[in-house]
Formats: C-alpha cells, sequence, structure tokens
C-alpha cells in the first residue's frame, strides 16, 4: 500500500518557505567542513568532516537526518549565545524534525564525520506502508540492519559482499550513501538486468517506488547507508 509522506513535514516546510532566502546555508559558509554531494528539489546529501580543533561558522539547517561515521566532542553554540557540549558515538543515527540554526567545533582529538542528509520539499513523496512485507531488512535481515527509525523516516545499514545477492524487495522514496561502492547488477520484476560501477561515496535518491534485486558482481564488498521515506 502507497501513501504520501507525513503531513505535517509539509506544513513546516509550507510555513517555513518565507524564510529560505534568509538561510545561510553551511556548505556555502564553511565549505572546508559541508560537501554537498547530491542536491534536487527534495533533498540535500552532505558530507561533514570536522578536523580536531575545527569550527564552522552560524549557519542553518534544514530538517535532517544524519549518520556518524567517525564520533567525538563537540561544542554547539546556538544564536543566543547558549553553549553546549556533547559526545557524539561512531555510529550514532539521529534526526532533527525542524530546522536548527548553530555554530558547531570539534574540541575532541579526533576526527569527526557525518553523513547528513537535509529534507527540503518532501511533502508529495510516495511511500510504503511501514508494514510493507517487502521492506529489505524484513526480507534479508543478515544484509539490511535497521540503524534508525520514526514516523518520518528509517535508516538502513545494508552490506552485501562479493558475489552475494538479496532478494527482491521494495523501497518507497529515499537515499541512498555508498560507504564501500562496487559493481551491481540490479534486476527488476519483469526480469530487465542492468549493471552499475558506483565508487566509493556514491550516492542516490529515488522519488519514486522501486522494487529490485541486487547481486555483488564485484570483487569488493559493497555497504550503504539507507535513508527511507516512510
Amino acid at each position: 500500500m502507497y501513501r504520501l509522506i507525513f503531513p505535517s513535514v509539509l506544513l513546516f516546510l509550507v510555513a517555513c518557505s518565507d524564510k529560505k532566502q534568509e538561510m545561510s546555508l553551511p556548505e556555502k559558509v564553511s565549505t572546508d567542513v559541508y560537501e554537498t554531494l547530491l542536491e534536487n528539489e527534495y533533498v540535500k546529501i552532505l558530507k561533514v568532516s570536522f578536523a580536531p580543533g575545527q569550527s564552522d561558522h552560524m549557519h542553518d539547517h534544514y530538517p535532517s537526518t544524519f549518520h556518524v561515521f567517525d564520533g567525538g566532542k563537540i561544542r554547539v553554540t546556538l544564536p543566543d549565545g547558549s553553549v553546549n557540549e556533547r559526545d557524539i558515538p561512531s555510529g550514532f543515527t539521529g534526526h532533527n524534525e525542524k530546522g536548527v540554526r548553530h555554530q558547531v567545533t570539534n574540541i575532541g582529538d579526533k576526527s569527526i564525520n557525518i553523513l547528513l542528509i537535509e529534507h527540503k520539499d518532501v511533502g508529495s513523496l510516495l511511500t510504503l506502508d511501514p508494514t510493507d512485507e517487502l521492506s529489505p531488512e524484513v526480507v534479508f535481515p543478515d544484509k539490511c540492519k535497521l540503524l534508525f527509525e520514526n514516523d518520518m523516516v528509517k535508516v538502513l545499514g545494508g552490506t552485501l559482499s562479493a558475489g552475494e545477492s538479496n532478494a527482491m524487495h521494495e523501497h518507497g522514496a529515499y537515499a541512498t550513501y555508498f560507504v564501500r561502492g562496487g559493481k551491481l547488477e540490479i534486476t527488476l520484476p519483469d526480469g530487465t538486468k542492468k549493471e552499475k560501477n558506483l565508487p566509493d561515496g556514491a550516492t542516490g535518491f529515488s522519488k519514486d517506488i522501486v522494487r529490485h534485486r541486487a547481486k555483488n558482481i564485484g570483487d569488493t564488498n559493497i555497504k550503504t547507508i539507507i535513508m527511507q521515506y516512510k
């Protein structure tokens, strides 16, 4: 069963639409920290990298979902001057339901690396019923782990070893990041096959309902982070 995405997100974005011109975008004001990997009218995928002691400038985020590859200790400063410090562990996945303005400093002694997916205008995207029996984490739980889930999104960590296949499965609108890329053979329900060579750090986005099966036809293991709308 297909459905439209969580309606309150659209209401929030409509309410904020008049403020878009006022946003201070992180990839514009802190190019040494934020790299745009993919952007369209629906989402923006950012690679975020803080060296020890490095700071960004005050900036704004859309509502966002994030996955921490390499964690550490940060200091966050808000526009009113209030400051708080927090430890973010490696492997942590989270979601900010609303946009935020802040400035961040890495106050630890290790580099921090984060995948950040910002949600721009997602109110019209088709999604799947959360109980869909073809969800990847249901069909092949040994190859796809649920990292985070709330009313709006779920985040999956997928692995596919060299020569390995998964089963036919289904996604609603989703974004993908290849932590480790490789060569895939994609099979559609009608039997059509296509091959893709995907480098480390490759990204993708689909606004449609997708059903397919994947086989790793390369000689390296493939690892992905998948953020799917609900």
